[in-house]
This record gives structure tokens, sequence and C-alpha cells, in this order.
């Protein structure tokens, strides 16, 4: 009784996984785009072994060109929208780049206004003392506001452009006091 128990569940293992081998090969083949070729007595995709050819024939697997051909067709559409997204990624690190130029530019006029007050600051009475002091106080704080807004451009631009863009040229406009004459 064991023997047959034993039997039948090695039998039942062996067809199973000759099931699964199957089923895999089928899945393997759609996935890739192979056919194979069987006839009724010669399964041409592993080789007849029952009559000692061991080599598989000539059409084992084949390339469906057909399918991959259709299945990549409808992705051309996508190649220009990939086009129109990287020339507007493009255009937009172009931008920042000018806008960061800006800033830095920006950064260079406020670096030489602090070294002339700097100097003044040094030969002045003490009178004069306070009021220049104030002004290197607004100068190092415009300093600061401007690399902020420059580190802004490269760390949130990428995402927000637009606000980011609005949010330094209000910048720029406040250091450089536009609004105030």
């Amino acid at each position: 009784m064991k023997k047959i128990y034993v039997i039948g569940c090695i039998t039942a293992i062996a067809l199973m996984g000759m099931s699964c081998s199957a089923t895999l090969q089928k899945r393997y083949d759609q996935r890739h785009g192979t056919t194979t070729t069987t006839d009724e007595n010669n399964d041409t995709r592993y080789g007849d072994t029952r009559y000692g050819n061991t080599q598989p024939s000539q059409s084992t697997y084949k390339k469906d060109y057909g399918k991959i051909a259709d299945d990549n067709s409808g992705s051309t559409g996508n190649v220009s929208d990939n086009a129109d997204y990287n020339y507007k990624l493009l255009s937009q690190y172009a931008e920042m780049d000018k806008l960061g130029e800006v800033v830095l530019y920006e950064l260079d006029i406020l670096e030489s206004r602090w070294n002339v007050l700097l100097e003044e600051y040094k030969t002045s009475k003490n009178s004069g003392k306070q009021v220049i002091s104030n002004e290197l106080d607004r100068v190092s704080d415009d300093r600061i506001v401007l690399y902020k807004a420059y580190t802004n451009i490269y760390r949130n631009g990428k995402t927000n452009w637009t606000v980011v863009k609005r949010d330094v040229e209000s910048t720029l406009r406040s250091v450089r006091r536009v609004g105030e004459k």
C-alpha cells in the first residue's frame, strides 16, 4: 500500500513539474516574442531524445518580429512626447541658469558695496560709524537673502519653477530697493 502511495505521489509531482514547465515556457515565449514549432511526434524545442536525436531542429526558436513591431508601434507617439518634455526641461534649466547668473551678479555688486562700506567705516569718525554700521548690516542681510534665493533656484526650481522664479524675482526687486523709490 505504501509503495502505491509513494509511486502515485512521485507520478503526481512529475506531472505537475511537466505541466509547470510547459506553462512557464509558454509565458516565456509570449513575453519575449519567440515561437516554438512542434509536430505530433517530435518536440523540437528540446530535441527528440526518443530516437537518439539530442539536437533541436533548425526551427527551435524564431523571433516573432511582427509581434515585437506591433508592441513597439504603440510607443512611437511617446518618442515625440519625450523629446518635447526633454526640450522643455532643457529650456527650464537654461532659464534657471540665467536667473542664477543674475543672482550671482547681484551678489558681486553687494560684495563690492560691502568692501567700500568697510573701508569707509575704517576711516570714518565715531559719529558716522553708526550709519555705516547699519548700512553694513543691511548689505549682510541682503547677501544672505540672495544666497537663499540662489539655492532655492536649484533646490526647488526643478519641481516648481514658476513659483520659484516668481519668488526669486521678487527677492531681487526687494534687494535692489526698486519698490522703495
